[in-house]
């Protein structure tokens, strides 16, 4: 359906439709066009132009494309009117319809004063008119195009047709493709929303966000959930409880299944997106706690270093103190061992690699010094603790020196 045609709703011309102006039953002819019935209405007044135009633009709007595309066959009962009338739908027809004409049917007035024109209408159809038209005089005379079952009860067909209930069907079916047209619509709005939003640069911002998304995201599938309930009972409701869906009413059904299933389409894309998403908004969770460990700790580790700076200047004057430098040394190796938390983090292109990637440089620069200086240092310090435990073995013991002088 073109946004042309698309420009009348059902309730723009209702009122003609359920005075049954103009059927689209869903009735087709044996080649497949669909058939649109113009029936006998006595006693009331011929359409204006602008009501005739808006009544087919409509008609042939919610007919599928490829249906309409190869062209319609109309049949138009003038039985029980004069010429006058023959001619104004005729006219009509001839001077605007939106898509092609394969043939008319005209059920032709009857009478002997109709029969004196004869000789003037076989004129008018044959030099005035564009499309075919095919005279009958009842209905059989159409069986050869068209089957029975494919016409309406009005021109002597076998299918039934409820027009109001055609009608108050029909707005049902416009009413939820404007509320599925508003889901995708929001759906839209909120995805576009989610992809343009600044990720925050701490953790409490992140989360507020991650909470703000979810939220949006439980909305919208409550909307679209909401929706395809609805749209299920609706179905339900205009199919019936036959196994098979009557002709009059397949447009309507065929148009809820479309509606339907791009409903769950929406569903279906916007959950592979989410899970997008909320990996992106996972990870600069992560990136933002690593930013957040990675002040603590850096602060931390200058306070180490500062320690260990002023520690590198006292190497312990007895074995006791050598050891009690020799544990501290090997605490701050656990400590930097502490800021490798880092390197198990994986940040994708949208989660700032730049700034995960800095800080990472900087604290290993950190660390390595730190364990490049304390494995100095430590060595050195085995090493004097060595030595003391050498002297301290040689150093003669205050009895065994009194002992020697006896």
């Amino acid at each position: 359906m073109d946004e042309a045609s698309q420009q009348y709703k059902v309730i723009d011309v209702a009122p003609l439709l359920q005075t049954r102006y103009a059927i689209l039953s869903g009735g087709k002819a044996k080649n497949g066009a669909p058939i649109i019935t113009f029936p006998a209405r006595p006693g009331q007044a011929d359409v204006s132009d602008e009501d005739y135009g808006k009544v087919v633009t409509y008609l042939c709007g919610i007919t599928p494309l490829h249906e309409s595309e190869s062209g319609f066959v109309v049949v138009i009962d003038r039985r029980q009117d004069g010429w006058g009338l023959v001619k104004s739908i005729l006219l009509k027809l001839s001077a605007f319809f939106p898509v092609h004409i394969q043939v008319v049917f005209l059920l032709q007035p009857k009478g002997f004063f109709q029969r004196a024109f004869a000789d003037f209408r076989s004129k008018f159809v044959k030099d005035e008119l564009e499309f075919k038209v095919i005279l009958c005089d009842s209905p059989k005379d159409i069986e050869e195009w068209i089957d029975l079952g494919q016409l309406t009860s009005d021109v002597g067909g076998e299918l039934e047709f409820d027009a109001h209930e055609w009608t108050e069907h029909r707005s049902a079916v416009e009413k939820f493709s404007k509320n599925t047209a508003q889901i995708s619509t929001n759906l839209s709005g909120v995805v576009k929303k989610m992809e343009e939003r600044e990720l925050p640069n701490d953790m409490p911002g992140t989360q507020t966000l991650m909470r703000m998304c979810q939220a949006e995201r439980r909305e919208l599938l409550e909307d679209i959930d909401s929706a395809s309930a609805h749209g299920d009972t609706l179905l339900k409701c205009i199919r019936g409880d036959c196994d098979r869906t009557p002709l009059t009413k397949l447009c309507h059904v065929l148009e809820l299944e479309r509606l339907l299933v791009q409903l769950d389409e929406s569903r279906t894309g916007f959950g592979e997106f989410w899970t997008r998403h909320e990996t992106k908004l996972q990870q600069c969770l992560i990136l933002r706690e690593f930013e957040e460990e990675f002040k603590l700790i850096q602060f931390t580790m200058g306070r180490r270093q500062e320690e260990l700076e002023a520690a590198m200047t006292d190497l312990g004057e007895s074995v006791p103190q050598v050891e009690t430098l020799i544990k501290d040394f090997e605490t701050v190796e656990e400590e930097s061992q502490m800021i490798t938390h880092g390197q198990a983090l994986e940040i994708t292109k949208q989660t700032a690699q730049s700034s995960y990637h800095h800080n990472h440089v900087a604290l290993n620069g950190c660390r390595f010094w730190m364990l490049s200086e304390d494995e100095y240092r430590q060595t050195k310090s085995e090493l004097y603790l060595e030595l003391h435990r050498v002297v301290s073995n040689l150093r003669p013991s205050p009895w065994r020196s009194k002992g020697s002088r006896h």
